[in-house]
């Protein structure tokens, strides 16, 4: 009887009419890992594992990151995993720092399965929250007025003036942005100075040099970094010349450095415009400079740098007359004369750059009023004397034909129409003329002939010679009788 039963038992559990408990599965943390360092309002990473063993069926399990130091804000405390074999899944929560001061068990990591199943860990490495640097500029120049082509030491001090203790600021940068009319001629720009301890600071300096400097002249240096973040300014001020009436003008971009450049020496009042840019320059990279100000002929510049020389100017003089550093004049009908200069005298050779062109523009108006064929547009190069350089047009709208002219090098330049090819025009014009004279004295030729002819061949003419010598006959023979 006994044995009946055991096996009725059995059959009822077999087909499942009577319920059977599952077993739990097992539950296991892994190691909690943080930064044990943070800035106060900085965010970090919290991350983990949760492992399930004995798994039966689908195992739903919530994960909890609780905060045991109430130093920082968890969005999102609980995440869910799944696992429908045994296996582990890692868990992350990004958390932000709200206040300062250490804990030495800062987080739990708690997790419970569907199944009743449960485990916590609680992290052992302590925590500080740090207060936040406090980044300061300020700067100073050498002088308080200059005249053009004067140099200005301008220094500055970057300093986290946070109390010791609090975090260091990262990442610090100072960019330096120039009016127009000034260049850089020493020091990088932007410059890195890289972490500042709380209570420290950092220190340098650029040489600029005032180009063309109008009565006024700011310089601004803002200072940015990773940690605090956002950034801080300040500026230093100059006088210039109070008889400027800024009649060069100049464009310079917000950033400068290495390749630099100072005054050229050029005539300050043979300058009728001046030109500058700034653009980084790195080894076997293509360097390109945009002129659009239509003051200026020269619309481009570039080349192949042979070595790195970071932020570099290129400086377009446009001249009133010859330049300064020519001895003589082009030969041939100017269309304008310039001096172009790369980074700091003398930095611009063959061991530097290579492949370097100009392009530049005429307008379409002086073309036509001179009755210049574009192909008779020339660029020539000083040196020691006047070297056409290589020039072909490359493109045109509505009021420009543009060319483009390759150099071995920068100096003075001009834009020129050979005498040759302006002697050719006129001297075809004056043939033009010469012909039209000619034809039309022939033309007066053939009509006095015409006339002459049309004289002797009026009408009566033929019959009053006849009537004469008949008359000069009878006489004669009466004569005789």
């Amino acid at each position: 009887m006994k044995k009946l039963a055991v096996f009725l038992m059995a059959m009822l559990i077999a087909v499942g009419t009577i319920p059977t408990a599952s077993a739990e599965a097992s539950l296991s943390i892994g190691s909690i890992n943080y930064d044990t360092s943070v800035v106060k309002d900085e965010s970090i990473t919290v991350t983990s594992t949760v492992t399930a063993a004995s798994v039966s069926g689908t195992l739903t399990v919530d994960v909890t990151l609780t905060d045991n130091s109430d130093q920082f804000t968890i969005p999102s405390p609980t995440q869910q995993v799944q696992f429908t074999s045994d296996g582990t899944k890692s868990v992350t929560w990004t958390i932000t720092a709200e206040s300062t001061g250490t804990s030495s068990s800062p987080f739990t990591i708690s997790a419970s399965g569907d199944d009743g199943s449960s485990t916590a860990k609680t992290a052992s490495s302590a925590i500080t929250v740090k207060d936040r640097p406090v980044l300061t500029v300020d700067s100073s120049t050498d002088v308080s007025s200059v005249s053009a082509g004067d140099d200005v030491i301008l220094s500055y001090v970057v300093s986290n003036s946070a109390s010791t203790g609090a975090a260091d600021a990262t990442n610090v940068k100072v960019d330096l942005t120039l009016p127009g009319g000034w260049s850089l001629s020493s020091g990088t720009d932007p410059v890195t100075l890289g972490t500042i301890a709380p209570a420290a600071s950092s220190s340098g300096s650029w040489t600029i040099t005032a180009d063309s400097p109008s009565s006024t002249n700011s310089f601004t240096l803002t200072v940015t970094s990773t940690v605090p973040g956002g950034s801080v300014t300040t500026s230093s001020s100059v006088t210039g010349p109070s008889s400027s009436t800024d009649t060069t003008s100049s464009s310079s971009s917000s950033s400068g450095g290495g390749g630099g450049g100072g005054a050229s020496g050029e005539e300050y009042e043979n300058i009728a415009f001046k030109d500058v840019k700034k653009v980084y320059v790195q080894k076997d990279v293509k360097t390109e400079y945009d002129f659009p100000e239509a003051e200026n002929p020269i619309k481009g510049v570039s080349f192949m740098p042979q070595v790195n020389a970071g932020y570099t100017d290129v400086t377009i003089e446009v001249l009133h007359d010859k330049s300064s550093f020519a001895n003589t004049e082009p030969e041939g009908k100017i269309y304008r004369q310039m001096n172009i200069w790369v980074g700091k005298t003398g930095w611009a050779n063959s061991d530097t750059i290579s492949e370097s062109e100009i392009s530049f523009a005429v307008e379409k108006s002086w073309l036509n009023e001179n009755g210049i064929d574009t192909a008779n547009v020339r660029l020539m190069r000083y040196t020691s004397q006047w070297d056409e350089l290589d020039t072909e047009v490359t493109d045109e709208d509505e009021e420009y034909v543009y060319f483009t002219a390759s150099t071995p090098g920068f100096s003075p330049f001009a834009i020129v129409v050979q005498e040759e090819a302006v002697s050719t025009e006129a001297e075809t014009e004056n043939v033009v003329e010469s012909d039209a004279t000619e034809e039309s004295t022939m033309e007066s030729e053939e009509a006095e002939d015409e006339t002459a002819e049309e004289s002797s061949g009026l009408p009566g003419f033929e019959a009053m010679t006849l009537v004469s010598m008949l008359g000069m006959a009878f006489l004669l023979r009466r004569t005789k009788e």
